[in-house]
């Protein structure tokens, strides 16, 4: 292909990377301009699963549903160190509820005149009964024919192996069977790493520019670095530009001054997580998928040593990245956690963190926020500033597929073949991954004797690298296994990541490289370490320490609700 061709990404969250990705593998030049940091919006914000979308069959979303169950399987395959298999119950109180409901969910999604008003004017049950969810596992089942997870299975509450739940309550449990990917922020940087690699094998160029603007001058695009002086980091004519900036897609469009329909109209999910020792016993390994008050399915997770609950689905308006949880979301999530296990007694003092994002939906004025199609499309306008393609929707299960059909349709246009690639590529770290606990758990002994580390730092960055870890490692000069203060990761492992894996601040430390935001102690004397590997890379100057550590506690507190413990 012409190196002169080039495509411009607008987004770094886990379509606009995928989609580089893409077609760098059908040897197209590719630049990604990014306003912030990697995976800052919906991608570090979602529920983290890798679902076929069980939901999705009440409003007739079949094609999405297959799509989804099909990249599942396809991902437990290809990066079985970054995502999971997770067995799910859904408890039931009866058996023949919520057919009429679910009926009207069905037409509606469909479109059929008067579902919706169906829907309002008769006050059928919403609750799901045993039958109906039975029905729709069945089929979700034989979406799922060709993979290699168990199939659906009923049982009475109380069995042996269990989530113990509410059993005042329900009468059952429908099990079944999906994927966690717990770190996509991690996941995202392995296919940049990827990325990177195909352009190395390829001999085409591939540039990551975080904390840049893009504006357009006629074709042609001028980049420049965010707070600094005026001065154009880059500059070129873009063969098309690929606006995959999520649920700011509307305002990127104002940004570069390209008029556009309104696109977008994201709906606001919140997830809290607690380290409450009586939950995550009582959940055990398995998690629950469970209807809330209102009618709406939420998730109890297992989170490592924590739990994941979420979420909710809240229509929003203003700038996606300014959400946060409110009171009232986090008291609907917790009270659903109590209704499924009462014995907990969970409370808001409970809640370690929280966070919230803005799903990138299509902008449907009308109707409840959980029947807006969670299906992808894009959109394209073409006129003095040249060829633009927005991404609307999408989900973090079909990254994939979402990006071969962005990039046959671009390079089809383009007159060029397109060879899809991705189906059989492990993400990097994937690499002779242990096919058995007792070889993984002989690998941590062998690096940690090798590496003097103990055996939890080498299962901490084994979750962030998988099998790329050692090559690592190997690549640090005389490796020194001082660890960060309260973690277990070496000091010489920052520095790598900063200078490796495109780091700019101390939140892109925390929350999105080294993931210590979900730790269930985060101190100063740890963002003090952090905050002096960014002086030794060169990034903060030493006198600028202090008020960057006082200044990121504020951020913690306001979209996290996490506390830092002072040392």
């Amino acid at each position: 292909m012409n190196q002169s061709e080039r495509a411009l990404i607008l987004g770094a969250g886990i379509n606009g990377v995928a989609i580089a990705r893409e077609l760098l593998l059908n040897d197209m030049p590719v630049t990604i301009v990014e306003q912030g940091d990697l995976s800052q919006g919906a991608t570090s914000k979602s529920s983290r699963l890798i679902h076929g979308g069980l939901r999705y069959l009440e409003y007739g979303d079949f094609s999405l549903v297959s799509e989804s169950v099909h990249e599942r399987g396809i991902l437990l395959n290809l990066a079985p160190h970054l995502v999971k298999p997770l067995r799910f119950a859904i408890p039931l109180s009866h058996r023949i509820s919520g057919i009429p409901s679910s009926g009207l969910r069905f037409l509606s999604g469909f479109r059929v005149p008067g579902a919706a008003w169906l829907t309002s004017r008769f006050n059928f049950s919403s609750e799901r009964g045993l039958y109906l969810v039975d029905i729709g596992l069945t089929l979700y089942d034989w979406f799922a024919s060709k993979g290699n997870l168990p199939r659906h299975s009923v049982h009475n509450v109380g069995e042996t192996g269990l989530p113990q739940i509410n059993a005042d309550k329900f009468r059952w449990m429908a099990c079944y069977s999906d994927a966690q990917m717990r770190f996509p922020e991690r996941f995202v940087v392995a296919l940049l790493h990827d990325c990177q690699r195909i352009a190395r094998e390829k001999g085409i160029d591939f540039k990551l520019l975080t904390y840049h603007q893009v504006l357009l001058k006629d074709r042609t695009a001028q980049i420049h670095r965010l707070g600094a002086d005026a001065q154009t980091t880059e500059e070129f004519i873009p063969t098309v530009i690929i606006n995959a900036s999520g649920a700011c897609g509307d305002l990127t469009m104002e940004q570069i001054k390209v008029p556009s329909p309104r696109l977008m109209g994201g709906t606001k999910g919140s997830h809290i997580i607690t380290f409450h020792r009586g939950l995550r016993e009582v959940l055990g390994e398995q998690a629950i998928y469970s209807e809330a008050s209102d009618g709406r399915l939420v998730f109890i997770l297992p989170f490592g040593d924590s739990t994941l609950i979420g979420t909710t689905d809240v229509r929003v308006e203003g700038n996606p990245l300014d959400v946060t949880a409110t009171p009232e979301e986090l008291n609907y999530l917790v009270d659903m956690v109590n209704m499924v296990f009462p014995q907990v007694e969970l409370t808001l003092d409970d809640i370690n963190l929280h966070y919230s994002g803005v799903r990138p939906l299509p902008y449907q004025p009308e109707g409840k926020a959980a029947s807006i199609s969670r299906d992808h499309t894009l959109n394209d306008t073409e006129g003095p500033s040249g060829w633009i393609v927005t991404l609307v929707g999408g989900k973090l299960t079909s990254w994939r597929a979402f990006a071969e059909m962005v990039s046959e349709r671009i390079l089809r246009k383009l007159g060029k073949s397109y060879f899809s690639q991705s189906k059989t590529r492990l993400v990097p770290g994937a690499e002779g991954y242990p096919q058995t606990e007792d070889i993984f758990k002989a690998e941590v002994d062998r690096l940690a004797e090798k590496y003097q580390l103990p055996s939890e730092s080498i299962l901490s960055l084994w979750t962030l690298q998988g099998t790329h870890l050692e090559e690592i490692l190997d690549s640090i000069a005389e490796f020194s296994p001082e660890l960060i203060r309260g973690t277990s990761l070496p000091r010489q492992y920052v520095l790598w990541t900063i200078k490796h894996e495109w780091v700019e601040t101390l939140g892109d430390l925390v929350e999105r490289r080294l993931m210590l935001v979900f730790a269930e102690t985060l101190t100063e004397e740890t963002l003090r370490d952090l905050a002096d590997c960014l002086v030794d890379a060169g990034k903060v100057l030493p006198d600028q320490v202090s008020d960057l550590i006082q200044s990121y506690q504020t951020h913690l507190d306001h979209f996290y609700g996490k506390a830092v413990v002072s040392t």
